[in-house]
């Protein structure tokens, strides 16, 4: 049995009234930031971005589970907006795992508070799996460090006070050289191109980022020298269970529209919902999201007590991510022409659906370190 805690339960309420008072679509596209900021700011008012940043730093100071919870349920009500927020909540992970207390007076607070939106600058054009091969460059000088480079796929571009940026040192070193640092994006050289792909995420916006000789103090550096490859990794694997709860909670929506249409809709006479060739596909969606469910709890659970979690984690998004792209695909099959018609809010999940299979790593991705662990 899956049981709540009588405080899960109580944020699953308060979820659920926050979300009845957010006042916008699913069908809503954001173009230059305005409504992922305006989201971003409401959900900062929930502190839902501070999930699990300590309360001495401002946060709420959940624990991981309660924060898959909150992030399953939000999901089922948007999926279009999760990945803004899941950004600031991995750049706030990562700043806990690797920053100075005086760094994380900084931006842990800053993060808190609602001010500042980070963003994440990993992905370039020629390194996305393969992260050794970021070219991004952060050359050293007497008191600072100068990036230079270009990122792709950087969610929250339009909207990130604050970027934290993936560079080498050394770029002939590998992953060895990879380092974490804290750019504030409003400093001469950063630009961003927040021209996007017209596919998924509607409430997010994604776009690139070019670094033209910043110049950053040296203490913006986040870990030790060398660090970033580790950082990226450990950030991943915590992450990466928050992204299965997302997942899960669009699948059930998915699973909630695609059913009640075929219990309403008659063909041959018959409920659709009657013929066993649909019923019995969705028992078997159904079933993988209670598996879905299942996993990423188990696997946040075990961050909280501490005890290895790397498969579990991987294991957790490969499930949920693969099993909202099916249940949206065969609501899809089941709505014909209308889920692709109009603001098919079916269509959309599908479409958040196929993203979502490459965030925090793609199912082979998840399938190398689930491997590695055998």
């Amino acid at each position: 049995m899956i049981r709540r805690t009588e405080s899960q339960k109580e944020e699953l309420l308060r979820v659920r009234d926050f979300v009845s008072r957010l006042g916008f679509a699913a069908s809503d596209r954001d173009g230059d930031g305005a409504i992922t900021r305006r989201l971003y700011n409401e959900h900062a008012a929930e502190k839902y971005q501070a999930m699990l940043i300590p309360r001495d730093h401002g946060g709420r100071g959940d624990d991981y589970l309660t924060a898959g919870i909150i992030c399953e349920e939000l999901s089922y009500y948007g999926i279009g907006f999760m990945p803004a927020l899941l950004t600031t909540v991995h750049c706030a992970e990562l700043i806990k795992i690797a920053a100075t207390e005086k760094q994380r007076d900084v931006y842990l607070d800053a993060i808190a508070d609602g001010k500042k939106v980070f963003g994440f600058c990993l992905t370039e054009e020629a390194a996305g799996s393969d992260i050794s091969g970021i070219t991004c460059e952060a050359r050293e000088s007497d008191d600072s460090y100068i990036i230079s480079g270009e990122k792709s796929v950087v969610i929250n571009s339009a909207i990130a006070d604050y970027f934290i940026v993936i560079a080498s040192t050394n770029p002939a070193a590998g992953r060895a050289a990879l380092n974490a640092f804290v750019v504030d994006a409003s400093l001469p050289g950063v630009d961003c191109d927040n021209s996007r792909f017209d596919f998924g995420f509607n409430q997010s916006v994604i776009g690139s980022v070019r670094f033209r000789d910043v110049h950053i103090p040296k203490e913006n550096i986040l870990g030790e020298n060398g660090s970033g490859y580790f950082l990226v990794m450990e950030t991943f694997d915590k992450g990466r269970p928050l992204v299965a709860a997302a997942c899960t909670g669009a699948a059930r929506r998915a699973l909630d529209i695609t059913a009640a249409y075929t219990k309403g809709r008659s063909q041959f006479g018959k409920e659709l919902f009657s013929f066993q060739g649909v019923s019995f596909r969705l028992a078997d969606i159904a079933t993988r999201i209670r598996a879905a469910k299942l996993l990423y709890r188990d696997a946040l659970s075990r961050i909280d007590e501490g005890a290895e979690f790397s498969m579990e984690a991987s294991m957790a998004k490969l499930y949920a991510s693969e099993t909202l792209r099916d249940a949206a695909e065969f609501g899809l099959e089941m709505l014909g022409y209308r889920g692709f018609s109009g603001d098919s809010e079916l269509r959309k999940i599908f479409n958040d659906a196929q993203l979502l299979i490459s965030i925090d790593g793609s199912s082979n991705v998840q399938r190398m370190v689930i491997a590695s662990q055998l």
